[in-house]
C-alpha cells in the first residue's frame, strides 16, 4: 500500500533534497509533489528555500561553494520540470532580464557561469552571452533584450579596462539599465571609476546587490 505525502512533508523533503544535493531523493520528491497535487509555485518555492539555507550557511562559512553549486544543480534541474505541474506560467518568474557576459579578451568564464546560474535559480530571466564579449555586442543585447540589469565580470587587470567604455555605451543607449561588474581585480572604488552601478564581490553577494540595486538604495 503506498502513502501518499502531504504538501508540507513534500515541501520539507524537497528542500531538504536541495540542501544535500542528492539527484535520487530530488527525482523520486518530485513523483511526490505530482501525486500530491502540488503547483508549479508550490514546487519552486521548496527548492528554492533549499538552495536559500544553502547559500545563507555560505555567508556564514558553514557551508562550502562545492555545496553550494551541487545544490544549484539540483535546484536547476528540477526548475527545469515545472512546466509539469499546475500553475506553471514561465512568464511569472522571469520578469527581470539580466543581460551577463565576460568582456572583449578574457576568456575565463567559470565565475560567470555561476552567476548566471545563480541569476536563473532565483527566477531572473538571463541572458547569457558567454565570454569574450565584444562592447557592440553587450550593448545590442541590452536593448533587444530590454535588460533591467546587465552583469559584467572580468578576471584579468588588463581586460577589466574594457567596462568602462561597455558601461559608457550602455549609458547612452539604455540609460535605465544597472549596471553590476565583478571579477578577481575588481573592487568598488573601481566599479565606479568605470561607471557602474554596483559590484559583487562574490557569488555569495550577486543577489543582495542587484536587489538592493533594483530597489534604489
Amino acid at each position: 500500500m503506498t502513502v501518499e505525502k502531504g504538501n508540507e512533508t513534500v515541501v520539507h523533503d524537497l528542500a531538504e533534497a536541495v540542501r544535500a544535493h542528492d539527484e535520487r531523493a530530488l527525482h523520486a520528491l518530485f513523483d511526490d509533489a505530482s501525486t500530491s497535487g502540488m503547483t508549479a509555485p508550490e514546487v519552486r518555492r521548496a527548492l528554492i528555500g533549499g538552495l536559500e539555507e544553502v547559500r545563507q550557511n555560505l555567508m556564514s562559512n558553514d557551508a562550502s561553494i562545492p555545496d553550494f553549486l551541487l545544490s544549484l544543480d539540483r535546484v536547476t534541474e528540477g526548475l527545469g520540470r515545472l512546466s509539469r505541474f499546475p500553475g506553471y506560467d514561465r512568464s511569472s518568474v522571469e520578469d527581470t532580464t539580466v543581460v551577463i557576459g565576460v568582456v572583449e579578451g578574457d576568456p575565463h568564464d567559470l565565475g560567470k557561469n555561476v552567476i548566471a546560474g545563480i541569476y536563473g535559480a532565483y527566477g531572473y530571466r538571463v541572458v547569457d552571452l558567454g565570454r569574450e564579449v565584444s562592447r557592440e555586442t553587450f550593448v545590442k543585447a541590452v536593448v533587444q533584450e530590454g535588460a533591467e540589469v546587465l552583469a559584467l565580470s572580468a578576471m584579468m587587470s588588463t581586460t577589466m579596462v574594457v567596462m568602462r567604455d561597455v558601461i559608457g555605451e550602455v549609458r547612452i543607449k539604455s540609460p535605465g539599465t544597472l549596471v553590476i561588474v565583478g571579477g578577481a581585480p575588481l573592487n568598488d572604488v573601481l566599479a565606479q571609476a568605470y561607471g557602474a552601478d554596483g559590484y559583487a564581490e562574490s557569488a555569495i553577494t550577486v543577489l543582495e546587490e542587484t536587489e538592493r540595486l533594483m530597489a534604489g538604495s
